[in-house]
């Protein structure tokens, strides 16, 4: 594969977690006016938000093995165009107004977007998986966490942008970037065709599924463990942290968007250095969760221990560069471990755990908010449990030494 088609290749795989991240933080900033032009109560206004999110969790783990049945090319050519159709409609449904059947119409077409983001949410790291090998592609996994990481901190910009116009023009923003993945992935990704027309049984897919966890679960079980931790503590002290920003008044909204994009920011740069470091062998996966879990959990304490508010900015600055050391360390071991007949459906529930993160994230801490110092204490609890999980997990750690091992088997 040439170079200049690899970018090509990267950059079109790369928008589609983007467009998964966008797909409902951008609306955020676009709600209070949303719900004066369609006069809906503050309940209805967020149900446009839990209508993607619902169906999109849902659907993650049906698109990896879909993905893993008919090709990662044909659900992606299939799940973009139910987007379009959905901002064609929610478009549609924002034009009316506050007439009756408009908030529904828009519901639908919400709904219609979250199904067919949600089945492409585990496409691109199978997608790199299938197409690149060795360095290079721990480099491209690194780049498509750029691109969901990019996604996650410029979407509240994106929607302020926006509602300066008008906020239809998110469902046309939204409509563009969809498209424009569409016919990339049309044009420039060729995938293997599959040499057999035989459906494989689901007895023998799920008895694959038990060997590969009884094979490889000391490396499964801390990948799927910081996925989801990780994420649930970085969005809720993302949440914590708008808290205070608010309260503060200290800042104008442009200031507290920013400040907000921090953490974001040092996971998405993290990410993407780590990536272009990180040599393809176990102990180099091993050393990253370990550095960076430890960073993630000196963030956590510095949270409990000075709780101000530019102390904080710092703390999430470091949890972020923690976290960003995590994942690219976390998607290589597993694309290492997994054959291709499992990897759309591994990836898919690696990602549905990590978009379960997000979404439970701001709802616990909305609970906890009532005792700051409580919830502190649990993010750490939290934050420390994931450590206990590699101790548990793995026999060796190569602090100082080499742990001596040919295969992600042997640990």
């Amino acid at each position: 594969m040439d170079g200049a088609r690899s970018t090509y290749i990267l950059f079109f795989v790369g928008l589609l977690p983007f467009i998964m991240a966008i797909g409902n933080s951008m609306f955020i900033p676009l709600l209070p006016q949303m719900q004066v032009d369609m006069g809906l109560t503050s309940v209805e206004g967020g149900w446009l938000l839990t209508s993607f999110s619902i169906p999109a969790s849902l659907l993650v783990p049906l698109g990896g093995i879909f993905s893993d049945r008919y090709g990662r090319k044909r659900i992606a050519l299939i799940s973009l165009p139910l987007i379009i159709i959905g901002c064609i409609i929610s478009a549609f449904a924002g034009m009316m107004g506050s007439v009756a059947g408009a908030f529904e119409l828009m519901m639908f077409g919400r709904v219609l977007q979250g199904v067919g983001a949600g089945s492409l949410t585990p496409l691109a790291m199978a997608f790199i998986t299938d197409l690149f090998e060795g360095e290079r592609r721990n480099r491209a996994l690194g780049t498509v966490e750029v691109f969901n990481g990019a996604g996650k901190v410029i979407s509240p910009i994106v929607g302020g942008v926006i509602l300066s116009f008008s906020w239809y023009f998110s469902f046309v923003f939204y409509l563009a970037i969809s498209l424009f993945a569409f016919i990339g992935i049309m044009f420039f990704i060729r995938t293997k065709k599959t040499p057999s027309k035989e459906v494989e049984k689901n007895i023998e897919k799920w008895r694959r599924l038990i060997d590969l966890f009884h094979t490889h679960w000391r490396w499964l079980i801390p990948i799927f463990t910081f996925g989801l931790f990780g994420m649930f503590l970085l969005f809720g002290y993302l949440f914590y942290f708008s808290y205070l920003l608010e309260m503060s008044g200290d800042f104008s909204s442009l200031i507290n968007g920013l400040l907000l994009a921090v953490p974001l920011l040092m996971l998405t740069v993290l990410s993407f250095v780590t990536a272009r470091k990180l040599k393809g062998n176990e102990n180099n996966y091993k050393r990253a969760f370990i550095y960076g879990g430890l960073i993630m959990t000196s963030g956590s304490v510095m949270m409990v221990v000075q709780p101000e508010l530019h102390l904080f900015v710092l703390s999430m600055a470091i949890y972020g560069v923690g976290f960003g050391i995590v994942l690219p360390a976390a998607n290589a071991a597993l694309a290492s471990i997994i054959s291709v007949k499992e990897r759309g459906t591994v990836f898919s529930f690696y990602s549905m755990l990590r978009f379960l993160g997000v979404a439970l994230g701001p709802l616990c801490f909305g609970y906890w908010i009532s005792n700051v110092e409580q919830m502190m204490f649990t993010a750490l609890f939290f934050v420390t449990c994931t450590m206990v999980v590699l101790l548990f997990s793995w026999k060796c750690f190569p602090l100082g030494k080499e742990c001596h091992v040919t295969d992600l088997s042997r640990i």
